[in-house]
């Protein structure tokens, strides 16, 4: 016999408690930089494009790469943990579909809820939904890279035109201060 789940549209869950933004590491020392890839065409050539612009502004002790299952699942909360336990800075995405803009945001929440600034790379047509998902989950405010859609049919010198567009948004959401504008790409 098959198991059948019915949606009922009429009925609101509950509110998430508010979640405040992480604060922005420690000034002076070199930082944790972890990469959360969903598996997207494109994502970990984007977001290892941007890790390497960001690199050029703030000392990065290392970059790590985590591959996600599945663009459209949670990470496991015990995965979500120890990432935050080992990073300073979490940059997640590519959200360039409604299931993986919902993911990525949720990485973001859970990095956030957990003390480690994080920021999602959302492709621009996916931005309102990753907002109100975001809002869903307490996080008023989502940390966001924007970048036009589409981004997996590019070229890697299109890619790393992207990461130098958004370099200055990161940067300001990850480390707390603006780039200065003959610095940021």
């Amino acid at each position: 016999m098959a198991l059948v789940t019915v949606m009922r549209p009429d009925v609101q869950e509950a509110e998430a408690p508010a979640l405040s933004l992480a604060p922005p590491p420690p000034a002076g020392r070199p930082l944790v930089l972890t990469l959360i890839d969903n598996g997207k065409p494109k994502a970990r050539e984007l977001l290892q494009a941007i890790a390497s612009e960001l690199g050029a502004l703030v000392p990065l002790a290392s970059v790590e790469i985590v591959r996600k299952e599945a663009a459209a699942k949670l990470l496991p909360e015990a995965e979500a943990t120890a990432i935050a336990e080992r990073s300073d800075i979490v940059l997640a995405g590519l959200g360039d579909c409604g299931a993986c803009s919902a993911c990525s945001v949720d990485d973001v929440v859970e990095m956030q809820r957990r003390g480690v600034p994080a920021v999602v790379v959302i492709s621009d047509v996916f931005q309102g939904l990753a907002a109100s998902f975001a809002a869903s989950r307490g996080l008023a405010t989502c940390p966001t890279a924007v970048v036009p859609h589409p981004v997996s049919s590019k070229s890697d010198e299109h890619i790393a035109g992207l990461a130098r567009r958004v370099v200055g948004t990161v940067h300001e959401q990850l480390i707390g201060s603006r780039v200065p504008a003959a610095l940021a790409g």
